[in-house]
């Protein structure tokens, strides 16, 4: 497709799906309109991400409103699938976490998140904002069974929905929820602290991290993805030094950046 046609396409798609998240009431996948305006959105700006497109999105200003809040309805949206979808895993027979729409891309995610840090093992890993269905939390407890998994949300239901499914899936002795607000988290020694994409107020956790021997990840949204969630705020380099990061990558929305401490850091390489 020309590039002005995908132009026009995606500031149509950002256009209508800010339309229509405004005016809904219900934003959950029982909401048809919701499910096939955020599908083709998704799909839209999956194939925007040349440097070219990607900077007549952000820079356009025609689309100013729909930058500043699209992605809170985005987020909004997101919750309301995540609880939809842990209750349908949580009534059926056989809970099959591969039936949920996007179980591939968060397979994708967790497993280009666990290539940052797979030289380092950490006794605890946290993920704040984890919401009612924690993949996240979920795919690593297979994949790091050394490690205990921390779950933390303030939303009543969605720990209560996440509790139930890791009961379900058999991971409740090794992953814990616990509903607190996740800005007051104080993480312990050896653990790998991970902030969800829709996490807001990511400064108060740096600062909680602060005097401890721990790690971060934090998951941000570049280029046109910046529609579907705000860039993230970053630690600063006086406090944590970025050790890697993923690419962006059209089998995933999120670009993930991995963290330690600045002191932690330099500790480390005096040691090696």
């Amino acid at each position: 497709m020309p590039t002005a046609m995908l132009k026009q396409e995606a500031v149509n798609a950002i256009r209508a799906s800010y339309q229509l998240l405004r005016t809904e009431k219900n934003l959950s996948p029982l909401n048809d309109r919701v499910t096939h305006s955020l599908t083709h959105l998704v799909r839209t700006l999956t194939r925007c991400q040349s440097p070219e497109l990607a900077k007549f999105l952000l820079d356009a200003p025609e689309l100013a409103v729909e930058r500043e809040h699209l992605p809170t309805l985005c987020g909004m949206a997101e919750c309301e699938m995540e609880k939809f979808w842990a209750r349908h895993l949580i009534g059926r027979p056989v809970c099959d976490l591969a039936e949920f729409w996007y179980f591939p891309e968060y397979t994708e995610l967790c497993q280009a998140e666990l290539d940052l840090f797979k030289t380092r093992r950490f006794d605890r890993i946290s993920f704040l904002g984890a919401g009612a269905l924690p993949l996240t939390s979920f795919l690593l407890a297979r994949h790091c069974p050394q490690s205990e998994i921390i779950c933390v949300d303030f939303d009543e239901e969605a720990c209560d929905l996440a509790e139930k499914l890791s009961r379900k899936i058999g991971l409740k002795d090794q992953v814990k929820v616990e509903r607190m607000d996740a800005l007051q988290y104080v993480p312990a020694k050896n653990e790998l602290v991970i902030c969800a994409s829709l996490l807001q107020g990511r400064e108060q956790v740096y600062q909680n991290m602060q005097g401890h021997d721990c790690a971060l990840i934090v998951r941000d949204s570049e280029g046109p993805y910046q529609y579907l969630y705000k860039a993230a705020e970053l630690p600063s380099a006086a406090s944590f030094r970025e050790i890697a990061k993923t690419q962006m990558d059209a089998r995933r929305i999120n670009t993930s950046r991995y963290f330690e401490r600045a002191a932690d850091w330099m500790d480390n390489a005096r040691a090696a």
